[in-house]
């Protein structure tokens, strides 16, 4: 399959570059949408759940725990959904916290199938705005989540009390380097991709890097984990960010996997000791 894309995306870059930026575009932005896995889906049953207006559809909003409590915030990564940290969930509930997490747009049970950065950035800032002001607030968010954490809070007067990064890309115009690469797309094509995305989002892709979003955010402490052999997002992201934010710290491990460290134990526990 992948063969059959790259020389689909070979060709039309070659016949049409503006064909095939839209393409690719239309490719970058889809939500490959899974099933609710069985692990998950207690999250779902035992959430208070309620919604808040989003255009162009109002966000999910998912609450467990006292809501007079301080808040801790969980944000989950693209192509998946809140409920694979329910694990996180069950341990915060022990803690006596109030939990609240939301689907980020076109994921889990939206009608839509299609997203971007900016999109996801706009809609957590509207999730984040309706927080009550008067309590503490801990993020802890995963992947792709870390990097609309960190692109959103950079946009808002908010001061957050711990922020967990359970990974996190850097640089966004790596993905779409890697992108192009994934998919043989043309250069010229690439440099119209690059524009269309540009013009979505306002500003360069070079001034979209989180360990530079990060310094106009209010926070006391950035926690990284990352597993050095994470094929998904490279452990460098994380290496960059903590070098660059004077108050971090990285937690290295090794073979607990992208997904899998949502429910590894010692991870779990390591979080519960900094919330």
């Amino acid at each position: 399959m992948k063969t059959v894309i790259q020389f689909y995306f070979k060709s039309l870059s070659f016949i049409s570059p503006k064909m095939a930026a839209h393409s690719a575009f239309n490719i970058f932005q889809k939500v490959r949408k899974k099933g609710i896995r069985d692990r998950e889906k207690e999250f779902y049953n035992k959430a208070r759940t309620y919604s808040i207006d989003f255009d162009p559809e109002p966000i999910d909003v998912y609450e467990f725990g006292n809501p007079e409590h301080d808040i801790v915030i969980l944000l989950h990564g693209w192509d998946s959904n809140a409920g694979c940290m329910y694990k996180i969930v069950d341990a915060l509930l022990q803690k006596d916290k109030r939990i609240i997490s939301m689907n980020l747009p076109a994921h889990a049970f939206y009608k839509h199938s299609k997203t971007n950065l900016y999109v996801c950035k706009s809609a957590f800032k509207t999730f984040l705005s309706a927080l009550p002001k008067d309590k503490s607030i801990s993020i802890i968010s995963h992947s792709f989540g870390s990097a609309i954490s960190g692109y959103a809070l950079s946009e808002l007067d908010l001061k957050i009390d711990q922020l967990v990064f359970l990974t996190s890309p850097n640089g966004i115009k790596d993905v779409f380097v890697e992108f192009k690469g994934i998919i043989a797309l043309g250069n010229k094509a690439y440099q119209l991709l690059i524009k269309k995305a540009e013009h979505i989002l306002g500003e360069p892709l070079e001034h979209v890097k989180i360990q530079d979003k990060l310094k106009s955010v209010s926070f006391n402490h950035l926690h990284l984990f990352h597993d050095k052999n994470d094929k998904v997002i490279s452990y460098r992201n994380s290496i960059n960010i903590h070098s660059s934010i004077q108050n971090s710290s990285l937690y290295s491990y090794e073979n607990i996997g992208h997904y899998r460290m949502l429910w590894h134990d010692e991870l779990v526990t390591k979080i519960m000791g900094i919330i």
